[in-house]
Formats: structure tokens, sequence, C-alpha cells
């Protein structure tokens, strides 16, 4: 799959326009990428021009949130995409959250099915676990090259483990790294891990809508009011009711 990678400028423009944190925006193969419509990008981050996908936004208190293309049915989505971005990035599972995307098949479409955006066929993971990794894979690369140029050293001696970049003694979470790997240019070349080395894929770990399903706080379609919302019904005639 191809992929392209954003510009420095480029890069910079959409993560200053994001809450404090790192913010990844990430291309679409050439074949599905499109021009975007600045008002449906999810939260406060404004995308720039050419419309890169942001699946990654890391806050400056060591939250990883992943931005979910595909909805969640029961089936385990949401886990499950949230899982490879937190792979390749080593992220500390507790502290990751995930979003649903907003809905816009330009910027969030279905990579099994062209520029639709849509859930259903057992494609979400399938067509979503190279993208995702990707993503989560740059995301590292950039938050251990920012430690490197804070302690001076090369990248390749730092190791990261549940959302800690760390070299002996010295230790620096997401968050603290989170604005200065924002100031860093997308990495060009992306190395994903080694199965063998897989922490959450193919694991047994909680999954994210469980406690929210379990305790009355998850939000369903029938939970939405909005100002001046009416209520539609189907008025069937008598006779075919009483059939």
């Amino acid at each position: 799959m191809t992929t392209t990678h954003l510009s420095r400028r480029e890069f910079l423009k959409a993560s200053a326009a994001a809450t404090a944190g790192l913010t990844l925006g990430f291309y679409l193969p050439a074949s599905f990428a499109r021009t975007a419509d600045p008002g449906t990008t999810s939260g406060s981050v404004a995308p720039p021009s050419f419309a890169p996908n942001a699946f990654v936004r890391i806050g400056i208190d060591d939250s990883v949130t992943v931005i979910a293309k595909h909805v969640e049915m029961g089936q385990g989505t949401y886990t499950g995409l949230a899982t490879l971005v937190a792979e390749e990035l080593d992220a500390d599972w507790s502290k990751v959250k995930v979003e649903g995307a907003p809905a816009n098949a330009k910027l969030y479409n279905n990579l099994s099915w062209g520029e639709t955006q849509g859930t259903g066929g057992s494609s979400a993971i399938a067509n979503s676990y190279e993208q995702l990794r990707k993503a989560g894979a740059a995301a590292r690369a950039m938050l251990v090259a920012a430690a490197a140029h804070e302690w001076k050293m090369a990248p390749e001696a730092i190791t990261v483990e549940r959302g800690v970049v760390m070299h002996g003694a010295r230790k620096l979470s997401f968050g603290q790294l989170a604005e200065k790997a924002a100031a860093l240019p997308v990495p060009t070349e992306i190395k994903l891990k080694d199965p063998k080395d897989f922490r959450y894929i193919g694991k047994q770990i909680s999954r994210k809508d469980s406690k929210a399903k379990c305790n009355g706080s998850a939000r369903y379609t029938i939970d939405m009011k909005l100002p001046g919302m009416l209520t539609a019904v189907v008025a069937h005639p008598r006779g075919l009711a009483a059939r």
C-alpha cells in the first residue's frame, strides 16, 4: 500500500490548530485521497488543505485518543482499531481512548470499498490493519526522536514501554514529549513490529466499550437530544396494524 507523508510545514499547520499535544495526520493511499471539507474533522483539529486522515491524538495528560473510522456495534471494532495503534505506539492501554470519526467519507473511508464510509462484511480490521499500525508507529518514532533530542543521543538507544520513553534511569511520558514531538516532521520510513513482539494484538485485553455499556453511561442514537428536535413515527392504517 503506497503511503504519502506530511511535510514539516504541513504537519506544523495541523499541529498548531490542535489542542495541546501531538496530533498525527496520516495520508490515505493515493487512490483514495480526496479534498477535505474543513468543517467535518473530529474535535478541534483543523485539517490542512491536502486532507490528511488523523487517527492519533496524544495529549499532554498522557492520554492517547484513537479516531475510529468504523462503527462499534458490539463486535469489538473500537477495541480492535485502538489495539492496532496502541501496539505500534507501545501505549499504556489504560490511557487509550476511542472517538468515533465524523461522517466524512473523503477522510474516513473504508479502504476496501473505495470512497465509502461504512462498517460491515468483516472489513473493519482487515482494511485498517496496516493503515492504523503505521499511524501508531509514526507517532512512536516522533516521540522517540523528541526524547533523543532532549537527551542528546541516538534514537536507537531509546526504548518505549506502556506510554513511557526510556533510556536507563531517564524517563519521559508521552504527555511530556507530545508538544516537542509535534514540532518534528513525520518520518518518511516506518518500521512495523515483528508479530512475535506483539503485546496487544492477538492478546486478551479489556474492551474499550464494556464499562460504559455496563454502568449505563454509553450513549446510543436514541439518547441524542438536539434543540428543536422532533420525533417521527410511522402512522399505519388501522387495518394493517390489526393484522
